[in-house]
């Protein structure tokens, strides 16, 4: 085998190492550069924030949180068995099996509702409850902090 064509590789090889690092350089912004003509773009918001601003997960009642479920779910931000939790819980058939109290209008603080079933599945030792509960909870706190401004959270 002559040796040729694997040199040949790797120029090609180094030549796009090369490229690619210069393309990465051109994407961040130059440590030198601290001018006045500089300006931050603004963040993006995101679809967390812009749904967090329009609710409240401390005061929502069942139907409402089932609308914000489908929302999350429609635009691809939870997972369907995550929208299922949210959405068709059998506690939804009568809030007789709600852990938390609904206030006179049925809304419920439901990251205290989760918050309750998850201490109950813990001490009942149902691990696949608790996982399920877990990420409702995480789902409510990024409406929650969306509802505040933050415009991402990184889990």
């Amino acid at each position: 085998m002559s040796i040729a064509p694997l040199a040949a590789l790797g120029i090609a090889k180094t030549a796009f190492s090369i490229i690619g690092s210069l393309a990465d350089a051109m994407k961040r912004p130059s440590s030198e550069s601290t001018g006045s003509a500089m300006t931050a773009a603004p963040a993006q918001e995101s679809l967390w924030h812009q749904i967090g601003k329009e609710v409240d997960p401390c005061s929502m009642t069942r139907d409402e949180l089932a609308k914000v479920s489908s929302m999350l779910y429609d635009n691809g931000l939870i997972s369907l068995r995550d929208h299922a939790t949210m959405s068709f819980d059998p506690s939804f058939a009568g809030s007789s099996n709600l852990l938390t109290a609904a206030d006179g209008s049925g809304r419920v603080d439901w990251m205290a509702e989760f918050q309750a079933r998850l201490a109950k599945h813990k001490a009942d030792g149902d691990s696949s409850s608790v996982a399920q509960d877990e990420r409702v909870l995480d789902i409510l706190s990024r409406l929650q902090a969306g509802s505040k401004g933050v415009t991402s959270i990184r889990v």
